[in-house]
């Protein structure tokens, strides 16, 4: 017999698949929210109207308050066509499990959108950040990629990455340069010319 464990708006049971919606939300917005195919992960306050947002901290009033240290999520499979994670990820303890669960909940054809801070970033290194970053730190989890040593049980199809900079470097065109050679620039010139961010954007592999 298989015991149900109860999340946010489903019940699931150790196997991870929806078996009956919940009449009680999560939380107070939970409701009005089920039907939404995005979600945000670390809110952190903001209003995201059109999706669902998630955060750890209740007073921040997301839709679904929860630790994303503790897995499962408290979402079904294939159940959002796009995710956020806006500088959210690096406040957590470990990449692999994070990256399982958002390859689960996103639909085949849908898109994750990573940002981090840079491990170059003056934002990097705040007591709090727990995971740092660089140009190739997906690589193990993306299909063609050249840093594939790490075994997983899924994957993803890397879409786009890029480094941002700030403003006095963009003035001279250096962020073109240092995303035509990420590893020129992470091996040489990094802390000659620190990076502000990277986004990455991912499609879940599912065949």
């Amino acid at each position: 017999m298989i015991t149900p464990i109860i999340y946010a708006g489903a019940r699931f049971s150790k196997k991870k698949r929806p078996l009956k919606a919940l009449a009680q939300p999560f939380g107070p917005r939970y409701n009005g929210c089920v039907r939404k195919d995005k979600l945000v992960l670390g809110a952190a306050g903001k209003s995201h109207p059109d999706a669902i947002t998630v955060d750890i901290a209740a007073h921040h009033h997301p839709d679904v308050v929860h630790d994303l240290d503790a897995f499962p999520w408290p979402f079904a499979d294939d159940q959002f066509a796009e995710i956020t994670c806006h500088h959210a990820i690096e406040h957590l303890k470990s990449l692999t499990p994070v990256l399982r669960e958002l390859h689960r909940i996103c639909r085949p054809d849908g898109c994750i959108h990573i940002e981090v801070p840079h491990f170059s970033s003056w934002m990097a290194h705040d007591p709090e950040h727990k995971m740092s970053f660089s140009y190739f730190a997906l690589d193990p989890y993306c299909r063609g990629q050249q840093k594939n040593w790490l075994f997983v049980d899924f994957g993803f199809e890397l879409l786009e990455r890029r480094l941002t900079f700030h403003r006095a470097f963009r003035r001279y065109f250096f962020h073109r340069l240092w995303n035509r050679c990420p590893l020129a620039y992470e091996r040489f010139w990094t802390y000659l010319m620190p990076a502000e961010h990277l986004h990455f954007v991912l499609r879940p592999i599912k065949t």
